[in-house]
Order: structure tokens, then C-alpha cells, then sequence
């Protein structure tokens, strides 16, 4: 793989994870789901045989419940109109 297709997998991944924690957070605002849950969740996510490739997931998984949480957060520090 040449930088340029590494560049391209990383702008989609990246693309993934904001659609993934905009959805996830439009759904906790509208009491769909419970966002804290779901960080508990993506932080305790568990895979056999952690290969190199799985804690990179793993990782990944945690920096996704930090960033909802963080977003939770800063929604209940702004004043509501």
C-alpha cells in the first residue's frame, strides 16, 4: 500500500467514526438510547487472542466512548435556549 491509500483508508475510517458518534448522539438526545451504556460498553468490548490488530480496535473502541462522553458532557454544560 502506497501513502496515498493509507490516506484514503484513514479519511474513511475517520468518516465512519464521526457518522457513528453523531448518530449515537443524536439518538441519546431524543431518549433512544443510553449513551452512557454504550461507552460502558464499547470500553468493556473483550477480544480473544488480542492480536496487535484487535487492540487497535480495542483502542479505538475506547477513544469512541471517550468521544460521546465528552459530547454528553459538553451538552449538559451548555444553557439551553
Amino acid at each position: 500500500m502506497q501513502t496515498r491509500d493509507f490516506d484514503e483508508l484513514a479519511g474513511r475510517i475517520e468518516g465512519v467514526a464521526q457518522a457513528l458518534l453523531l448518530l449515537a448522539a443524536d439518538l441519546e438526545m431524543r431518549g433512544l438510547i443510553d449513551g452512557p451504556r454504550l461507552s460502558l460498553a464499547w470500553r468493556s468490548a473483550r477480544h480473544p487472542n488480542v492480536l496487535p490488530v484487535l487492540e487497535t480496535a480495542r483502542h479505538t473502541l475506547t477513544e469512541l466512548a471517550q468521544a460521546l462522553d465528552d459530547a454528553r458532557s459538553s451538552r449538559q454544560s451548555t444553557p439551553h435556549s
